[in-house]
This record gives C-alpha cells, structure tokens and sequence, in this order.
C-alpha cells in the first residue's frame, strides 16, 4: 500500500516498510529517542543502522502476513525522511489497533494527522482503536483531532519513571461513522 497526500503545500506520502528507507528509520528513531522514550516501551537510547534495518525487514514480513502489523511509513517531499510512522494490527471483524509515533523534527505541522486522516478514510468499512496515556497529551490531541472518541478509562493502568501511575485512554472511530455510538459519543466515558 503507498499512497501521496498533501498537507499545506508539503507533497507526502505513506509508504509500506522498504529497506531501502533504513538510514532514514535510524536518524528518525535517534533524534526523536527522548521524546519516544516517555510513553513508548521499545525505544532504545541509539539505534544502530542493523537494528533499523532489522526491524524493516520484520516490518516488512508482518506487512504481507494475514495476521502481522502493518506499518505505514509518513515519508518527506525529498523522499529521503521519514516523519513518522503509523501501525495498524489487525483484529477480528474489520477491527484494527493503531499506533503510531513522529519523527520530533516534524512534529507539530499536521503530518501524522493528515496521514492518519488518510488512512482511516481509505478503509471505510473498519473500525479502528487506539490507547495512549493520560499523560501523553499530544497524542489525545492526535486522536481527537483525527475524529476518534474517548470510549474507556483504564485507571492506573501504567506507570513510568517521568509520570508515575497513569490512566490508559482508549479511543474509537468507526470509519462509516454509523456503527453503534460509543459511550462517549452518547455523552459519558466508561470507566474500568
């Protein structure tokens, strides 16, 4: 799957994993560590240029698997930087979970919305499901923004050197906007 959007007068595209985009995947998880560092588990204070080839190759192997994630890379008008990444696991009954992260230098401008924007709106018969931290305020932002709804509260359910103990948010959007409303659509958000 590949396909170009525009934001602002910046020419993009979202692509599947290629090897070919290693060096850029290294310098994108490098300089963006700190900030993955808060709320993501897998980030690594240096990755190296096999790591990230590594993980494009198994990225790459999910993506033409009926059951693995598949990953979705934002790539620059030059071709040559990644902005960001959104990853989709399928479930049962047209169901994804999403995740997805930017690249700290582009964060801000509207990439990974519009991207995710994209993408949602490219499979309309799919729901799709996100979960993010109640510290991680950018990211609630994202999801809102991209039309998804705050459905359910997990209190307590994560706790991280920098924020202590924290509520896990998970949000929905039904692609056709028709399915049956979400708790929070209906006006109140389940708390477990």
């Amino acid at each position: 799957m590949e396909f170009a959007f525009s934001v602002g007068a910046e020419s993009l595209t979202l692509r599947s994993p290629d090897p070919a985009m290693c060096k850029a995947l290294q310098h994108a998880l490098n300089v963006s560590y700190p900030q993955h560092a808060e709320f993501l588990p897998w980030a690594r204070p240096q990755t190296s240029e096999a790591q990230s080839l590594e993980s494009l190759l198994r990225a790459r192997d999910e993506f033409n698997s009926q059951t693995g994630e598949r990953r979705l890379f934002i790539v620059g008008a030059d071709g040559q930087s990644i902005l960001g990444c959104i990853g989709l696991k399928p479930r049962p009954r047209q169901r994804f979970v999403v995740g997805y992260w930017a690249n700290t230098e582009y964060s801000g401008k509207g990439y990974l919305r519009a991207a995710l924007t994209q993408l949602v709106n490219r499979l309309p018969d799919s729901t799709f499901y996100l979960t993010t931290s109640s510290a991680n305020t950018r990211s609630q932002r994202l999801a809102q923004a991209a039309g998804f709804a705050l459905v359910r509260v997990h209190p307590q359910a994560r706790h991280s050197p920098r924020h202590g103990v924290q509520d896990t948010y998970v949000y929905r959007l039904d692609a056709k906007r028709q399915a049956k409303k979400s708790p929070q659509e209906r006006g109140r958000t389940v708390v477990s």
